[in-house]
């Protein structure tokens, strides 16, 4: 097993992994020219001196560091003149600073870094959305060698088959995006524009907002997520993956820690959301308190923060998973059959999810919420 660790650019990060099977860690400033794949607003700050320590520490922990450089949209700025030239060094300027490898999702831009440096590691991103092992192919032929899945992580046929044409297949594994997110692309977007240099951001990301809605009205959509449970790793490695992406570059160094042991152990005895991200909940919540605060839009404001805060103490027992759970889904052609007409998920989550101490059963959905498209306009600065 291979563990690829988020990093918060903590120095303690790394010794306290030290004895955890972490190969890699990854991160980024908070913006850059080609922006970061995470929002500015929710990384820590970094300046070349703490990017350089943090590196050279990793590397005198006999582990590598790869910088992400995984926009899923350069906002057309790749047309304009010098560029490209100027993407070179900054590519050059992360060398420098000691960087092992690059995250990256735009073929233009992983076919330059390549060009200019043929040894050095080359992943393609999660933002790539890679769906076939045809498109995971043209990437390896660029020079990548490293393929990241998370919204198709439980098709094992595709991971398989990239194994098969000599991809190292890397799983992101503990999100908690929903099954097929219809928000997932103007995500990627989002947080790829908003820490790119120059760009004037959101301080919230409303498709989280939109995303949280659909778990507020059915909870059960967290059980049919992407998330991995650390105790079906193993059926990953029958299918020939041994690499482990553990996410979180905002989160405390106790966090991450907590996440990476957890997965290493291949076992977690408590609530799984301890060691995933439930990002629908938490970051809605703090935006629409921030609102209510503001006294922006109460109608709004006022239902939206009741649903969510209605699933602030929501926890899934990871000890009550059916035997089979991931192989189950794994099995099931997902992409092609309802999730209602399934309803296995729904079933493991009425066995495992418990809201305020209560089955789900008990749980009630709020009968309509108001329009969130209502408080966009009140997120579109990055002003704190």
């Amino acid at each position: 097993m291979e563990l690829v660790l988020a990093s918060n650019f903590d120095p303690a990060l790394v010794d306290r992994t030290r004895e955890l099977p972490v190969t890699s860690y990854f991160g980024s400033f908070p913006r850059s020219l080609t922006g970061g794949g995470r929002p500015p607003y929710i990384l820590p700050e970094v300046d070349e001196e703490r990017f350089r320590a943090h590196v050279r520490g990793i590397h005198q922990a006999g582990r590598k560091f790869y910088a992400t450089v995984n926009t899923s949209d350069l906002g057309l700025k790749e047309y304009g003149p010098g560029y490209l030239e100027s993407f070179d060094r900054e590519i050059g300027r992360l060398i420098e600073l000691g960087v092992d490898g690059f995250v990256v999702a735009v073929p233009l831009l992983l076919r330059r870094i390549r060009r200019a440096y043929p040894d050095v590691g080359l992943t393609v991103s999660s933002f790539a959305r890679i769906r076939t092992v045809a498109q995971g192919e043209y990437y390896l032929k660029m020079g990548a060698d490293t393929v990241v899945f998370e919204e198709a992580n439980r098709d094992l046929k595709l991971l398989a088959g990239l194994v098969r044409a000599g991809a190292r297949v890397e799983v992101l594994v503990n999100q908690t995006c929903i099954h097929d997110c219809p928000y997932r692309f103007h995500h990627l977007n989002t947080s790829s524009l908003a820490s790119q240099n120059g760009t004037q951001g959101p301080w919230f990301e409303f498709p989280i907002l939109q995303c949280g809605l659909e778990v507020v009205r059915d909870p059960a959509k967290l059980v049919a997520g992407v998330f991995v449970r650390p105790e079906d790793l193993h059926v990953y490695e029958e299918a020939g993956v041994d690499r482990f992406k553990v996410s979180g570059r905002n989160r405390s160094t106790d966090w991450l820690v907590r996440s990476a042991s957890a997965y290493a152990a291949r076992r977690w005895e408590g609530n799984l959301l301890d060691i995933l991200s439930y990002v629908q909940n938490l970051g809605p919540r703090s935006a629409l308190r921030r609102l209510a605060e503001e006294g922006k839009d109460p109608s709004v404001v006022g239902p939206l923060a009741q649903g969510f805060d209605a699933l602030a103490h929501l926890e899934i027992d990871n000890r009550a998973f059916p035997d089979g759970f991931f192989r189950r889904i794994a099995a099931t052609d997902c992409a092609r059959t309802s999730c209602a007409a399934c309803g296995y998920c729904a079933g493991v989550a009425r066995r495992v999810v418990r809201i305020n101490g209560s089955p789900l059963s008990s749980y009630q959905p709020p009968d309509a919420l108001p329009d969130p498209s209502d408080l966009l306009e009140h997120f579109g600065s990055q002003e704190a």
